[in-house]
């Protein structure tokens, strides 16, 4: 059952990979074929890690059990890109977008030490990791959603949308991690696969038409603000 979750992952990133490549390269103008691309590559590279334990590679016995750490390597990769998705979309400003950055590469860091360490130094890294990710919501809360209603009065209910969409998906990762052979072992290594793989299939590709959506919402706004703009002018 591993294995078939994992080729189920590579088929189901891929298929992300070739729609948002089709899209990038038919993109009707620079900002819809920068969020397209960066929609590819991260389900290019969620693809690629798939293939990588679907032949299995990236997997060795740690601590007495099985640990895919070619997962980390890919999220360390793609969970950047999917910050940038959001802070694109929103024109989040630098400082903002530098701490989401920061906050979870520590997330992962933390979250690959606490896998990979025996009991119970490895719950000490899992907590670790969970402040890491605290930290990133409280930006994408306290930082990151005031400066996105500030910019797209318009388009606040998009925005909410996929930002509950992000942290809810998210949120579900370290759980899945403590009911995991690594944590608390409630959970086999198939059924953990299952979780993870279709967390990641949300997480990537459903987030990606979803910041798709985000991005015409942001569009369909800025021309009834033109329209509106213009018939004020015309009166």
């Amino acid at each position: 059952m591993t294995f078939l979750w994992q080729w189920l992952g590579v088929f189901g990133m891929s298929f992300g990979a070739i729609v948002f490549g089709i899209g990038a390269h038919n993109a009707k103008n620079q900002r819809w074929q920068i969020l397209y691309t960066l929609n590819f590559f991260v389900c290019a590279i969620a693809a690629g890690l798939y293939l990588i334990m679907a032949l299995g590679q990236g997997v060795d016995f740690i601590n007495g059990r099985p640990t895919f750490w070619v997962r980390y390597v890919s999220w360390f990769i793609s969970t950047p890109l999917l910050l940038l998705i959001l802070t694109y979309l929103g024109k989040t400003s630098v400082t903002t977008t530098a701490s989401l950055l920061g906050a979870n590469a520590y997330t992962i860091a933390a979250g690959f030490v606490a896998t990979i360490s025996p009991y119970p130094v490895n719950y000490i890294w899992y907590i670790v990791s969970c402040a890491a990710y605290c930290a990133t919501v409280y930006l994408l809360l306290n930082q990151y959603r005031p400066q996105v209603e500030r910019t797209f009065p318009r388009v606040i209910p998009a925005f909410h949308k996929l930002l509950k969409v992000h942290l809810t998906i998210w949120t579900l990762y370290p759980i899945v991690w403590l009911l995991s052979p690594a944590g608390l072992n409630f959970l086999n290594i198939s059924v953990e696969t299952m979780f993870v793989t279709l967390l990641d299939m949300a997480s990537k590709v459903g987030f990606g038409f979803l910041s798709l959506q985000t991005m015409s919402a942001i569009e369909k706004a800025r021309q009834q603000a033109k329209t509106a703009s213009s018939l004020v002018v015309f009166r």
